[in-house]
Parts: C-alpha cells; structure tokens; sequence
C-alpha cells in the first residue's frame, strides 16, 4: 500500500522541499530500492540518489516489512522531498519488493540500487549519456569497510549488438557485472511491453532478471565510468546455508543455453562450473549433504557436456575429474581446507 507521512514531522535531512523538476528535458527515471531493516544504511541511500544532479526522477522505495527503524527514516526523508513513493509489503523477499516497484514506475528509464549502497552525483546523469541503447551498463565500486579497501568491478568498454551478447557476457571477466540488477539503465517500454519481473528464487534473481531482459534488447552500452558503490559489510559476508542448492542455481546455466542458444558451448560451462563451485561452498560444512550434492551434480544430464578443453583453468579440470571419478571425499578435503 502507499503511504502517506504526517503533515508534522522532523525534517531530518534538511533537504529542500522540491517542487519541480529543473530538468525539464529530461526524461524521467524510476529508481527501485527495496529495503529490509537497512535503518544504517537507507538515509545514506536516499541522500545519494536525491542529490543526483538529474532531478527528473521519482524515487520508488519499497519497505520489506522491516523491523527496525527503516519504515520511519523514509517517511521522515520523505516528507521534503515528493519525489519518493513508499510502498509497503509484507515481507516476501527482494523479488516481490522490486516488483512492486516495477508495477508502480512511470519512468521512461528505470534502474535499481540496493538499500545499503550509495551511487555518486552524477550516476544517473552518466548513464542517461547512453539511454539511446536499449540497456546501459556501468562499473561498480566495492567499498569493503573492514579491510579499507576500494575494487572496481565492470564489463570490457563497448557497445554490443544482438547476436554477440552471450559470446560476451558469459565469461568470468565480464559476466560479475552483468549478474546483478543495479549499476544498469533499463528501457521502461522493454519491461513492461514483455511483462518482465523478477522470479522468485532464493539466489540468482538478479542475474535471471538481467537475462529474461537482455534477450528483447537490440544492443547493449558498457561504460568505463564507475558510480555505484557497493558497501562490503561484515554481516553480509557471510554465506546463508540453502537446502538443494544444486536444484537453484543450475537454473542459470540452463536458462542461459536456452534464451541465448549457447548449445553448450565456452560460455554454458563457464556458467556451469560456476554454479558447481557455488553448490560445493554451500555444502562444504555438511560432509553427507556435500557428498549427495555430488552425486546428484554427476547424474544431471548436462554434466555430460562439459569438456576439459574449454575449462578456464586447470583447478576446474580437477574439479571435474574429480566429481566424474566419484573422488566426493578429497573434493570435500580440497574445499574444507581452502575456505
């Protein structure tokens, strides 16, 4: 449901009320950001995108059914500023958060920003310098704040047409960008002339959206310019143990070779492996699961697919091998000592 603040409150940001756009020629873009008790984080967040030096926005912030004091920073910040809308869910996850927003964006453009992230002033402004491609795609800034340490993620510069998106995307230097939703300029009419959201799934939403979109563009922007920046927080490092892992993520390989018709090819086992190497980190602290988790990995029939002459190294070949040869138990060895 919307909500609407109360007329007295605190303006906590000391935001000017703004009216208007001043950006008449601009056409206007809708940002999502789903929020889930990020009461640390969701001022920072909204003071980052209502500073962007392009004003023509609306700001689309869908409260998760937060617990802590996230619901009430928003209202607050909102209460200056009418370029926010607040929804509320009940909580359901990301997926359904940012498909509520989905459902209520009248941008021409739409883009996505997690609710524990910030982007630089001129974000919007740099990715709109492209909006003539159907999808615009961005560098990211990793901000680890325990190790005080910055490292920038992005695709190789250059503009991508139909035909050659799955030779580019699916490898390991350019697919890390392309698997999340955010640091990306949507085409509004492309979303909803196909009817797309985000599936439900307890991991690779961001990346399936990303491909049910890709495959109605005609061409694809990568820039070198990177604003978006991802706070590494310690209490996201850590990896939430999901049951039948190996069930979820092969939905990615598999949806890939399909939408983009990889034919099992380079890319297919890049992602492939990729999703083996996911399952096992998963099961690595439960020695009968991890070994069943092999087993079922060795009985799908795509694994039949994978040839050692496309594997990206030589540690993948072995880890291959050793599920082929049934070797579950110094395979569990090899990834209880590396991690």
């Amino acid at each position: 449901s919307l909500v609407t603040c109360p007329k007295n409150s605190i303006n906590c940001c000391n935001l000017p009320y703004i009216t208007q756009s001043k950006n008449r020629g601009v056409k206007m873009i809708s940002i999502i950001i789903p929020v889930y008790n990020k009461s640390n984080y969701i001022k920072d967040t909204l003071m980052s995108v209502l500073s962007q030096s392009i004003t023509d926005i609306e700001v689309i912030v869908i409260d998760d059914g937060s617990t802590d004091n996230s619901l009430n920073i928003v209202e607050k910040i909102r209460e200056n500023d009418h370029r926010i809308k607040l929804y509320v869910n009940p909580h359901k996850g990301v997926s359904f958060a940012r498909n509520t927003g989905l459902k209520n964006a009248s941008g021409e453009y739409i883009t996505f920003i997690d609710a524990d992230d910030t982007v630089a002033p001129d974000y919007l402004e740099q990715l709109l310098k492209y909006s003539k491609n159907d999808l615009v795609v961005s560098g990211l800034i990793e901000d680890n704040k325990s190790t005080n340490q910055k490292k920038i993620i992005n695709a190789a510069r250059r503009e991508i047409s139909f035909g050659q998106f799955g030779r580019f995307i699916f490898n390991h230097d350019n697919f890390p960008i392309f698997s999340m939703a955010v640091t990306k300029l949507y085409s509004s009419k492309i979303i909803k002339d196909n009817q797309l959201k985000f599936r439900k799934s307890q991991f690779g939403e961001d990346t399936l959206f990303v491909m049910d979109y890709i495959v109605h563009c005609k061409n694809i922007r990568v820039i070198g310019y990177a604003g978006y920046i991802n706070q590494i927080l310690d209490q996201t490092l850590s990896r939430k143990y999901l049951e039948n892992i190996w069930d979820i993520v092969v939905t990615i390989p598999n949806e890939a070779n399909r939408l983009f018709n990889l034919k099992f090819n380079k890319g297919w086992q890049y992602l492939y492996v990729r999703s083996i190497k996911l399952s096992l980190l998963n099961n690595r602290n439960r020695p009968d699961v991890f070994k069943n988790g092999c087993k079922k990995i060795a009985q799908d029939p795509s694994f039949s697919y994978l040839k050692l002459v496309k594997a990206k190294n030589i540690s993948d070949s072995i880890l291959v091998c050793l599920i082929k040869f049934k070797l579950y138990s110094l395979l569990l060895r090899l990834y209880k000592s590396m991690y």
